[in-house]
C-alpha cells in the first residue's frame, strides 16, 4: 500500500509539471522566424569626387603663390560646400573689416525679421546724428528726416555701401544685438564697430549664415543674396570672372586694407548648396595692387571649382 501511494504521488507531480509547462510555453505564433527589416538610418551621402578634393589641395598652393606674387599681407579663404574642403592663407589673422561690417548689420536685421521681432516694412527716419558724409554712400545727400523702410535702408547699406545707412541700422538694432548675432554664428574673433576688426574665417561664417535658408528663411536668405548681387562696386571679385557669373558679395576699404567677400554661383544657379565662397583681404599695398590680388584669387577659385562649361 505504501508503495502504491508513493507511485501515485509521483504520477500526480509529473502530470502537474506537464500541465504547467504546456501553459507557460509561448504560443506557436511567437516562434515565427524573424524577417529582415530595412534599416531606418538615413541614406549614405554620395562620395565626394576625389578630383574635387585634389582641386582644393592645388588651390591651397595656388593661394600662396598669388600672395607671394603681390605686395602686402594677405588673408584668403575659399570654401567649397560640395566637398567641405577649404583652401586658406592666414584665415585666423585679424584685419580691419572696414565696410565688411555692414554684413553683420544685414544678417542681424534679417535674423530679427525671421524671428518676428520686426518687419522689414517698418520705417526708420534719418537723424542729423546719422549722417556720415565721408567714405561711400549716397544717403548723406538726402535731407534729414527722410523716412524709408528697413528693407530700403538695407539696400542702401549693401548696394551703395552706405555709411549713413549703417549708422541708422546700428542705432535701430543696437550694437549689443549685432555683437550677439556674431556670437550666435560663432564669429568670436570679430570686434564690431570699434576697433572693427575681423578674420577671413569669421567673415566666411557670416556669409554662410546669410546663404543658409535654415538660419533665417529661404525667402529672406534669397533676398539678402539678391541685395549683395550687382552692387555699385563690381571691380574686385566679379571683375575677373566670365560675364554673367553671379557674385553676391561685399567689399571693404580702409586706408591700406582692401577686401572683398562673397558667394559665387558659377553656373547661374542660386540654391543654398550651390556655388562656393571666397574671402580676400589685402593689407599694406595700394588699392590697385590689392584689386589685382583679389581678382587673381577669384579667378583661381573659379578655375578650380566652376563646371567646365562655365569657365
Amino acid at each position: 500500500m505504501v508503495l502504491l501511494l508513493a507511485l501515485g504521488i509521483v504520477a500526480c507531480l509529473v502530470a502537474v509539471g506537464a500541465i504547467l509547462w504546456y501553459h507557460e510555453r509561448p504560443p506557436e505564433i511567437m516562434t515565427l522566424e524573424a524577417v529582415d527589416q530595412p534599416a531606418l538610418a538615413e541614406a549614405p551621402e554620395p562620395p565626394v569626387d576625389p578630383a574635387r578634393v585634389r582641386a582644393m589641395e592645388e588651390l591651397d598652393e595656388r593661394l600662396r603663390s598669388i600672395s607671394q606674387a603681390h605686395a602686402g599681407t594677405h588673408g584668403m579663404v575659399v570654401f567649397d560646400p560640395y566637398s567641405g574642403e577649404s583652401a586658406s592663407l592666414n584665415g585666423d589673422r585679424r584685419f580691419v573689416a572696414a565696410s565688411l561690417s555692414k554684413l553683420y548689420a544685414l544678417l542681424t536685421l534679417y535674423g530679427a525679421a525671421s524671428r518676428g521681432e520686426l518687419s522689414l516694412e517698418d520705417e526708420i527716419t534719418m537723424r542729423s546724428s546719422d549722417v556720415w558724409a565721408e567714405g561711400t554712400g549716397v544717403l548723406y545727400r538726402y535731407p534729414v528726416g527722410t523716412t524709408m523702410t528697413l528693407r530700403e535702408c538695407a539696400r542702401f547699406l549693401i548696394k551703395e555701401s552706405d555709411n549713413t545707412a549703417e549708422v541708422m541700422l546700428n542705432r535701430y538694432l543696437g550694437e549689443k544685438e549685432i555683437e550677439a548675432e556674431l556670437r550666435r554664428i560663432g564669429a568670436r574673433s570679430t570686434s564690431y564697430w570699434i576697433p572693427n576688426t575681423t578674420t577671413p574665417n569669421d567673415i566666411l561664417l557670416v556669409l554662410k549664415a546669410i546663404a543658409d535658408p535654415s538660419y533665417t528663411s529661404p525667402e529672406l536668405s534669397a533676398e539678402m543674396l539678391d541685395i549683395m548681387t550687382g552692387t555699385a562696386f563690381e571691380d574686385r571679385l566679379p571683375r575677373a570672372l566670365p560675364e554673367g557669373t553671379r557674385v553676391a558679395h561685399k567689399i571693404g576699404s580702409y586706408e591700406s586694407t582692401f577686401s572683398d567677400a562673397g558667394k559665387v554661383f558659377p553656373d547661374g544657379t542660386d540654391g543654398a548648396d550651390q556655388g562656393y565662397y571666397v574671402v580676400v583681404f589685402s593689407e599694406g599695398a595700394t588699392e590697385a595692387e590689392a584689386r589685382e590680388t583679389i581678382q587673381d584669387v577669384s579667378l583661381a577659385a573659379h578655375r578650380a571649382l566652376a563646371p567646365p562649361d562655365a569657365r
